[in-house]
């Protein structure tokens, strides 16, 4: 699809496109369906310019690391995501919106595919993590209701572990499941690979 740069795309259905996405490409994605697009996502700012569309059978490609944003306040249907994603909420968006006052209408994660993904401390918020595909190990997945039943344990976690827990403590009831990396984990929680994977074990439900 031919966008110039800068180039806004409203209430637009559209089908078997390839989009770029970012500093080169097109600005914003806004109310628009989309079926069986692959859009390219470039970006050095990281914010997602994919507002409250739809998302059917698309392939959505980021460039870059993307850190610390959020995928939120669409509908991903059937979707692969490809890219490497540190910090970033995916789902329904559990706070009104700033300017509107009203709860996202728009927030579903369904069937969507995330092997070609990296995902560190990501945030999943009302999507049921089982009907997606994650990448196995060194990758899991954690549900937030298995690490909050831990939380509670009387018990003494290996290295830090237990300032994870802590963390999921404060974190936002609607959160369904939290992502992390091996090597990270080591290396945040002074734990080892042995005592990471005992831990999960132990805190059960875990996808990896």
């Amino acid at each position: 699809m031919d966008i110039q740069k800068g180039h806004r795309i409203d209430e637009r259905h559209l089908v078997g496109e390839t989009i770029l996405l970012g500093d080169e490409g097109a600005d914003v994605l806004f109310k628009c369906i989309l079926e069986n697009c692959h859009i390219i996502v470039d970006t050095k700012d990281n914010v997602i310019g994919i507002r409250h569309s739809k998302l059917f059978n698309c392939t959505l490609e980021f460039n870059r690391k993307l850190k610390n944003a959020r995928l939120v306040s669409c509908d991903y249907i059937n979707c692969t995501f490809k890219g490497k994603f540190d910090g970033v909420d995916f789902g329904r968006w559990p706070a009104p919106n700033p300017l509107t006052k009203q709860m996202d209408e728009l927030g579903d994660v369904i069937d969507c595919d995330f092997t070609q993904s990296t995902l560190d401390l990501c945030r999943f918020f009302g999507v049921d993590i089982q009907r997606q595909k994650f990448a196995p190990w060194p990758q899991f997945v954690v549900p937030r209701e298995n690490d909050l039943a831990a939380s509670k344990l009387d018990r003494v976690w290996p290295g830090q572990f237990a300032q994870y827990l802590g963390l999921i403590q404060g974190d936002h009831p609607a959160t369904t499941a939290l992502t992390g990396l091996c090597k990270d984990f080591i290396k945040r929680y002074a734990i080892t690979e042995e005592e990471l994977l005992q831990a999960l074990d132990d805190i059960g439900g875990v996808i990896k």
